[in-house]
């Protein structure tokens, strides 16, 4: 129990640092699914999450390049609670901390303990492992709709036919 809850606790202080640059990521030039998840929820912002256990996108970043997996994490008052599980590819969900070592103890003790595991505008913090993996959720379902474009008219002379 206690691995599974300091892996949490990596997972969300990770996602709180990678929250806080948004700007900072993309000029680091991560391939793969990370930056498209962090843009869409930059830049549609999403609701509150509430709480209760919700599926999520689990983005793991490592060595400039990422990988995003499907998962459940649970939530109780805006804040991520452990386990988070993945999901295998026969549909079974396993904990994380299965996965990925903990979170690294440097980054952790940086971290503000009251608010690094907190999910806003439906992401988690970036959370940093020993292994060095960097690992953000992003809950999906709670993204705002992206906004539809307006329809542009015709030229005068294509609408305005005699």
């Amino acid at each position: 129990m206690k691995k599974i809850l300091l892996f949490l606790v990596f997972v969300a202080g990770a996602f709180q640092a990678t929250a806080q640059s948004a700007t900072s990521i993309h000029s680091k030039g991560i391939e793969g699914c990370y930056t498209d998840y962090l843009i869409a929820f930059s830049e549609r912002g999403a609701n509150p999450v509430t709480d209760g256990q919700h599926d999520v996108v689990i983005s793991v970043v490592h060595q400039g390049k990422s990988e995003c997996y499907f998962g459940k994490a649970t939530v109780k008052g805006g804040k991520l609670q452990r386990p988070v599980l993945i999901q295998k590819d026969d549909m079974s969900f396993v904990p994380m901390s299965s996965m990925f070592r903990s979170l690294d103890p440097e980054w952790l003790e940086k971290q503000d303990k009251n608010t690094y595991d907190e999910v806003n505008d439906g992401m988690s913090t970036v959370f940093l492992t020993q292994d060095k993996y960097e690992i953000r959720l992003f809950f999906y379902t709670f993204i705002h709709p992206s906004q539809r474009a307006n329809r542009k008219a015709p030229p005068a002379d294509v609408l305005l036919k005699k």
